[in-house]
């Protein structure tokens, strides 16, 4: 996640369409704000890749896709800073950030 979107995992028979428009719940610190965004981009989750660790229970395939934030209210733009500030502190998702810091 950054401030202008997020890469986001889904499991759909039919692939989402770059353009199409969807809203997504984001649950922050201080409350909840759902979201407007644009598909930017769509390609199909590689089956050794990170996405191939989640189990198809109705079929299809996986998509990861680009979301573009569209018209962010202040609200939403404080959920999204909650969100980005609490993943650098997230036990799971650092070790990966300090190795991608240590070899770039």
């Amino acid at each position: 996640m950054s401030a202008g979107g997020m890469r986001l995992l889904t499991l759909r028979a039919v692939p989402p369409l770059v353009d199409d428009v969807v809203a997504v719940e984001l649950v922050g610190v201080s409350g909840v704000a759902n979201v407007t965004c644009r598909i930017a981009w769509v390609s199909e989750a590689h089956p050794d890749g990170w996405a191939a660790k989640l189990k198809s229970l109705i079929g299809g395939k996986r998509y990861v896709l680009g979301l573009e934030f569209v018209n962010l209210s202040d609200e939403a733009r404080q959920i999204i800073n909650e969100v980005g500030s609490a993943a650098g502190k997230n036990e799971v998702i650092r070790p990966d950030i300090e190795r991608f810091r240590k070899s770039a």
